[in-house]
């Protein structure tokens, strides 16, 4: 039976873990571990910090015995890798699992499994669902803005990712759901209709985009695959990580490929730039944190790094994208 994400939120102050703090496990990232001390006025049972999704770095948190002496209960609190890591420990240990997102930067507190890195590759690992995930707008606030706008990273991609499922299925014959496609479709409507609190980070903005995010991972349970919000921008960024060894604020990140590739699509791109500005992404920065030349690399380099690891077919695989082809998307994004 598909579970809906929304029915574990609870939209609450983080102080409400006070009382089970003693007896869990709290895996954190630093700053969200100072961001939430002053409504966390108890101490946990044990503290463990999120610096790597490396599956070797997770294996090792995992086998030191003495962080999970006496704990009855796993908490995650902070960004995407401090989310992702309660998960996978959670999974491997059977622990019951509470997650606290301290800013809204990914769907990642809303999914079931964990991106581990292997080799320098992500795979989705393990399957796991929280007790709780608790929402606390003040708590989200203290992160800078930019991190809260970028999350809707993972809702742009529903712009490229929806073309992507429709050319398999024409192409490939792979199983489409016009009606789940419609309502990932819709999605991005009522983003662009609030885009103001999202730009905000306002109690409504926090609230909307947590909402967006659990009704796009529940159409993802749906359609028995992540067809609805994931095509060839998320391709394209894992093979930009892949290629630099590097990760990148992954919201900002994944809007800047989503640009690009909706630019080689043809695919409304003017359209999905004006929706990316007006929510505050910063994709450009991130196009400067990595380089234009890299960037062009990246997308010269997918279509391989697609068939490699096995991922689905998307507009990547349509036909060779020319390096000029690949420096005009990219020379367009930058403006």
């Amino acid at each position: 039976m598909l579970v809906h994400p929304l029915q574990w939120v609870q939209f609450e102050s983080v102080a409400c873990l006070n009382p089970l703090l003693e007896a869990s496990l709290l895996v954190v990232d630093p700053q969200a571990w100072f961001a939430a001390r002053p409504w966390l006025t108890a101490n946990p049972r044990s503290l463990a910090r999120a610096e790597s999704l490396d599956a070797r770095a997770l294996d090792a948190l995992l086998n030191t015995r003495e962080a999970f002496d006496g704990v009855g209960r796993m908490i995650g609190l902070g960004g995407g890798t401090a989310i992702d890591t309660a998960k996978y420990l959670a999974w491997r240990t059977g622990l019951p699992l509470i997650l606290v997102p301290s800013a809204l930067t990914v769907d990642a507190p809303f999914t079931d499994s964990a991106a581990v890195r292997r080799d320098g590759r992500i795979h989705y690992t393990g399957q796991v669902a929280p007790e709780a995930i608790v929402v606390d707008a003040a708590l989200i606030r203290t992160a800078p803005a930019h991190l809260n706008r970028g999350g809707v990273g993972d809702l742009l991609s529903i712009h490229t990712a929806l073309h992507d499922w429709r050319l398999a299925h024409t192409r490939t014959g792979e199983p489409y759901d016009a009606t789940i496609a419609q309502q990932s479709a819709a999605l991005l409507e009522r983003l662009r209709e609030q885009s103001r609190e999202i730009y905000a980070v306002s109690d409504a903005g926090v609230r909307l985009l947590t909402e967006l995010f659990c009704e796009e991972v529940y159409l993802c349970l749906q359609a028995g695959s992540s067809r609805p919000e994931e095509g060839s921008e998320h391709h394209l960024l894992y093979t930009l990580e892949y290629l630099t060894g590097r990760t990148y604020l992954h919201g900002a990140a994944v809007t800047l490929c989503a640009l690009v590739m909706a630019h080689l699509q043809g695919n409304a791109p003017d359209e999905l730039r004006t929706l990316a500005d007006a929510c505050g992404v910063e994709y450009r920065a991130i196009l400067t944190e990595v380089g234009a030349d890299a960037l062009v690399a990246a997308v010269l380099r997918a279509p391989d790094y697609a068939r490699e690891e096995g991922l689905p077919y998307t507009a990547l695989m349509e036909m060779p994208i020319t390096r000029e082809q690949a420096r005009e998307a990219v020379g367009w994004v930058r403006g």
